[in-house]
């Protein structure tokens, strides 16, 4: 039994990543980081790969970020956050509009 739900599991979760999909280079990103993470150490994530925080998420791993809009992009600022944020230690990044209902409902907040 425990083989078919870690099949399950798995399944699910690449399911869902994959209908997120990776982030649009200016859209909002929910970034995750590992779970006993902060929310000081992902603050130091996001400034590390050159984001620019929007809002944290219900969890203190989870902080949503973007780009700078075009015209106020820094040169320090990379061309793909995501990667950027990879890089720095998220473990996951995903497309963020979809999920800030759920990530509200985490904390007990109203849609962001």
């Amino acid at each position: 039994m425990l083989p078919a739900l870690a099949l399950l599991f798995t399944s699910a979760f690449g399911i869902t990543a994959m209908a997120f999909g990776s982030p649009a280079p200016d859209a909002p990103m929910a970034v995750f980081g590992p779970p006993w993470w902060k929310a000081d150490r992902m603050v130091g994530l996001v400034a590390e790969a050159g984001g620019r925080m929007v809002d944290t998420g219900g969890l203190p791993n989870v902080m949503i970020v973007r780009r700078a809009p075009e015209g106020e992009r820094g040169a320090d600022e990379p061309d793909d956050l995501a990667a950027a944020l990879y890089r720095a230690g998220a473990w996951l990044v995903l497309d963020a509009p979809a999920l800030r209902g759920c990530l509200a409902l985490a904390s007990g907040r109203k849609g962001v």
